[in-house]
């Protein structure tokens, strides 16, 4: 027999009703880990575990989305640097192409 939360056939009060919107919905749980403090501990750091990463984010960005218009120079296998962009890369027309 389960209990019933709101009877139905009974009005609720303004004072009912304030006090719900006074209930503190949101607790922070303590052991909550974000999805994306997740993939940096799963990656530890790792370079290549990193750049597989970055690479396979970006093929599901193309097959999910598949956008119809990219910037110049944007490619899915573009090396992943971290902090600074290498000018000049060789094979930046091929990738262009593609889209």
């Amino acid at each position: 027999h389960k209990k019933r939360i709101l009877d139905r056939s009974v009005p609720l009060t303004k004072q009912q009703l304030q006090k719900a919107c006074s209930v503190n919905y949101r607790v922070k749980n303590p052991h909550y880990i974000s999805g994306s403090e997740l993939v940096v501990r799963s990656l530890r750091g790792d370079a290549k575990k990193i750049e597989k990463f970055v690479v396979d984010w970006r093929k599901h960005f193309i097959d999910t989305v598949n956008p119809k218009f990219m910037p110049v120079g944007w490619c899915v296998d573009n090396p992943v640097v971290c902090g600074r962009q290498d000018e000049g890369k060789s094979g930046e027309a091929e990738c262009v192409k593609q889209w």
